[in-house]
């Protein structure tokens, strides 16, 4: 290309000829028809003036498109009004070519090179200002129609750029973008690569996505909507197929031709702009709308899950409190029992004259009756013939035994501050031993009373939330205090495993081993064996694993697959046969990011392991 910038006047007539005694910075092309491409290629067309009658020819519009194109939109277009033009052909032309000034007859005298100079480039500007300038140009007239449509409806933003398409394409569409697809074509396929943007003119497309096997619908779009714009813009997959589900018109685009499409008009780069932020703005607001409605019903699932666990552990908690209540019948009855003896026997200790030697025995046998361990009635009575001749009859050796007089380290004492009448002298000392073992038996019962409360109170309580650390021996501990009554005539065995502390949530968990040893004494019936089995298992990750095992009638292979379903239950009325423990259990337990698998074989045996790792985030 030559460095200096050419004019380009395209002219059959003589008014030409008169630049060519001019001395300006370009060089003349002076043609009588369009230039072919191989000498466009040789110049660089700063400016071209053309005679209006040459648009009389139909033909020669579309080589001066060619010719504009060739000149990347750079050179600057004057017309030379050789005829008359009317207002429309003259609106037409300023629309379609966006001339800089239009000569008149007059002007083809000596002012036709000074209104040439007067839009010429200085004569210091390079090609590269020219272009910069030229670009500058263009991004401000861009900048200028941006927001020509913000005005618009969508419907109305769409409807401009469908009729600006149909208007290029009329008479031009040789690869037959316009179409109309039938219903159920596809349009862009899920996971494959997408070339084309589709405008949808008529008609509507639904788009669906692959989830779990199921193809579910994700949006509908209608007439004036823009499918496959994300992945025709970023070349990324299809994220959704898009199928026609009526009768659809649709324009479709490839890159090639919507750069071509692009270049017919500056007003369409802001125009498709436009529709594409909204577009994709749309989109963008949908997303996010379903964010948060997603978070809504996140949040309400989470309230009824929390409701579900709660009414679960209301249920057990309900079967559990007559238990319980049954539980702390004994234990109160023996306080009272306890507490009636002590107030009859201390007024006759009080009011019954001993020495000091006596006395200071008496207060032994309290003391000891608080560690003395109960004997069977065979070894007090072996015991009792042996001491029959210390104490001097049958039934006074009988009461010393019981008290533990015949014990080496209290024989000689009572020996030593013996008088000659024994017999009042034991009955005495056996209230002080009976004072003592119904004391014990007042701190036994009342610790036992304050054991069930604390077990009820932990299991009717909440869970802190954040996971706490705790001992999940205690926890299973806790849990047979609880069901103690219901354990009776069942053989129990717990093997509890050096634990380290494991950080979880507590009372949710002591609900987990709560449900799965209630169904095994459920299934067991009056009987049976009930096997618990803790233990650290060292491994990557380390994991503490937790068995309950039954020998009850055990599950059929049909039933195992139902058993964590929510509502299905094999248990008879009465009992806690709600259907959602197992549930919960599942869902306890997965919160902690453990599991829980279930073995059985019919007659022999179930086994519920739980698996509960270390190292859980």
């Amino acid at each position: 290309m030559n460095n200096q910038s050419s004019l380009l006047v395209l002219s059959r007539k003589q008014w030409a000829h008169s630049l060519q005694d001019h001395r300006y910075p370009w060089q003349l092309c002076l043609a009588e028809t369009i230039p072919a491409k191989s000498i466009r290629q040789q110049h660089y067309y700063a400016m071209i003036i053309v005679e209006l009658s040459w648009f009389a020819q139909p033909q020669f519009r579309e080589d001066f498109q060619a010719l504009l194109q060739d000149s990347g939109e750079a050179a600057k277009v004057m017309f030379y009004a050789d005829q008359a033009v009317s207002s429309a052909e003259l609106i037409e032309l300023v629309n379609q070519f966006s001339p800089i000034h239009i000569l008149k007859v007059d002007d083809t005298g000596p002012t036709l090179g000074q209104q040439i100079q007067r839009y010429w480039p200085t004569q210091t500007q390079s090609h590269q200002q020219w272009l910069e300038q030229q670009l500058a140009a263009t991004v401000a007239q861009f900048r200028a129609h941006f927001f020509d449509y913000t005005a618009l409806s969508d419907q109305q933003l769409s409807e401009k750029v469908i009729s600006a398409l149909y208007s290029f394409f009329q008479d031009n569409d040789e690869d037959h973008l316009c179409r109309t697809y039938s219903a159920n074509h596809i349009l862009t396929q899920e996971g494959q690569a997408n070339r084309f943007l589709w405008f949808i003119a008529k008609g509507e497309v639904v788009l669906r996505k692959q989830q779990d096997q199921q193809s579910l619908e994700v949006a509908r779009m209608k007439a004036g909507s823009l499918v496959g714009g994300m992945s025709f813009v970023t070349g990324e997959l299809a994220f959704t197929s898009a199928i026609t589900t009526m009768k659809t018109a649709v324009i479709k685009l490839d890159k090639a031709t919507f750069a071509k499409v692009l270049d017919s008009s500056n007003q369409l780069l802001p125009l498709f702009t436009n529709l594409l932020l909204r577009h994709f703005n749309r989109r963008l607001q949908k997303s996010i709308q379903t964010k948060l409605t997603l978070q809504t019903t996140l949040s309400s699932l989470d309230s009824a899950h929390q409701q579900l666990i709660e009414k679960e552990k209301m249920a057990v908690l309900g079967q559990l409190i007559a238990g319980v209540a049954h539980e702390l019948n004994n234990p109160v009855a023996a306080i009272i029992r306890g507490s009636d003896t002590i107030a009859k026997q201390l007024p006759q200790v009080l009011k019954h004259q001993l020495s000091a030697p006596q006395e200071q025995l008496g207060q032994q046998l309290l003391e000891a009756a608080f560690t003395l361990t109960p004997m069977s009635t065979s070894e007090i009575r072996q015991r009792s013939k042996q001491a029959c001749q210390l104490f001097g009859n049958p039934i006074a050796a009988r009461k010393a035994v019981s008290i533990g007089l015949d014990r080496p380290d209290l024989r000689q004492q009572y020996l030593d501050c013996c008088d000659d009448e024994q017999d009042p002298l034991i009955d005495a000392l056996s209230r002080y031993h009976q004072i003592g073992n119904f004391l014990r038996n007042i701190q036994v019962c009342a610790s036992r009373i304050a054991e069930l409360v604390k077990g009820l109170k932990h299991y009717a309580g909440q869970d802190p939330e954040q996971p706490v650390l705790a001992d999940i021996n205690d926890g299973i501990a806790e849990t047979l205090v609880i069901l103690e009554n219901r354990l009776r005539g069942f053989d129990v065995e717990c093997h509890y495993g050096i634990l380290p502390v494991y950080r979880c949530h507590p009372i949710a968990l002591q609900q987990v081993w709560t449900n799965l040893i209630a169904n095994a004494l459920d299934a067991m019936g009056t009987r049976g064996k009930l096997s618990i089995t803790s233990r650290y298992v060292e491994a990557s990750p380390s994991y503490i694993s937790v068995e309950i095992e039954d020998n009850g009638p055990g599950i059929s292979p049909k039933l195992i697959k139902k058993i964590f379903e929510l509502n299905f239950t094999t248990k008879r009325e009465g009992n806690f046969g709600l259907g959602i423990g197992l549930t919960v259990c599942q869902q306890i337990v997965a919160q902690h990011l453990g599991r829980i698998e279930v073995e059985s074989e019919l007659g022999h045996y179930t086994r519920f392991t739980i698996t509960l790792p270390l190292n859980q985030q």
